[in-house]
């Protein structure tokens, strides 16, 4: 769980800011289901959108600064939203929508998840999966099952807020548990696991160990990081009509990998 915005008397961050206080901006931000972009320490343009979209859900001015309104408001918001989220992954969770907050453990590697909305993008309707033309049917920023586990049916529809809480639901009780067990998982800082996390929510979540992704678990299970970015690399299905968009991903996710924390 990210902790609460501490600003010094009169100190602001905007657009061009860098730094420790930044990085805590863009994991509050996340949790609170705004996309700030890479969770990187720099402020940029999508950090800057998801200031101005937080204000202006606050009816704060919306000049993209923030300073101790701001904060207040971040802080208020991200107590609400932690305070509201279950305390268990019981069946009673599949059924419960999370306000706000991603997850509910907080275990969750926050840097992988703006990676996982830039690339699977939000739709509010159900569309066939692009790379076979039919199943799985998917929803929102990629969901391909409902809360009970049924599968979507074209044309069914949702809300923003029941995308987000279905990717959160998702990431945590199908994604989260097989990456854990993962051998190196608690050795790897938060953007090593957001980049596996990011991975493993396209690609599927039990790829360590399975014989089609030899490449990518030797390189874990042997600590190989001066590989890794060639390994990511080699998950793009060439020569398909998905392979422009998912070398990009891999080489988004090879960067967070590498970036330090």
């Amino acid at each position: 769980m990210p902790s609460k915005l501490n600003l010094n008397s009169g100190e602001t961050l905007r657009k061009g800011a860098t730094g420790s206080k930044v990085r805590q901006l863009q994991e509050i931000l996340t949790a609170l289901n705004l996309n700030p972009g890479t969770i990187d320490g720099d402020f940029g343009n999508n950090t800057l959108k998801a200031v101005r979209q937080f204000q202006s859900q606050k009816g704060l001015e919306t000049d993209g600064i923030v300073g101790r309104n701001t904060q207040n408001a971040l802080n208020n918001a991200l107590e609400e939203a932690t305070e509201s989220a279950p305390s268990s992954t019981s069946s009673s969770t599949l059924s419960t929508p999370t306000k706000g907050f991603g997850g509910t453990t907080g275990k969750l590697p926050l840097p992988g998840i703006p990676l996982i909305k830039e690339f699977e993008g939000c739709y509010l309707k159900a569309y066939p999966d692009p790379l076979s033309g039919n199943l799985p049917i998917t929803i929102g920023w990629g969901t391909t099952k409902k809360r009970d586990g049924s599968n979507w049916k074209l044309g069914e529809r949702i809300t923003q807020q029941e995308a987000d809480d279905l990717l959160m639901l998702q990431l945590e009780n199908s994604y989260l548990p097989p990456l854990q067990k993962i051998p190196v998982w608690n050795e790897l800082n938060a953007n090593q696991q957001g980049a596996l996390l990011s991975f493993g929510y396209n690609l599927g979540a039990n790829f360590y160990g399975n014989s089609r992704f030899s490449s990518m678990t030797r390189v874990l299970r042997d600590k190989k990081w001066d590989e890794i970015e060639e390994t990511f690399l080699k998950y793009r299905n060439p020569g398909s009509n998905v392979e422009a968009g998912l070398r990009r991903r891999r080489q988004a996710e090879a960067n967070l990998f590498l970036t330090p924390v």
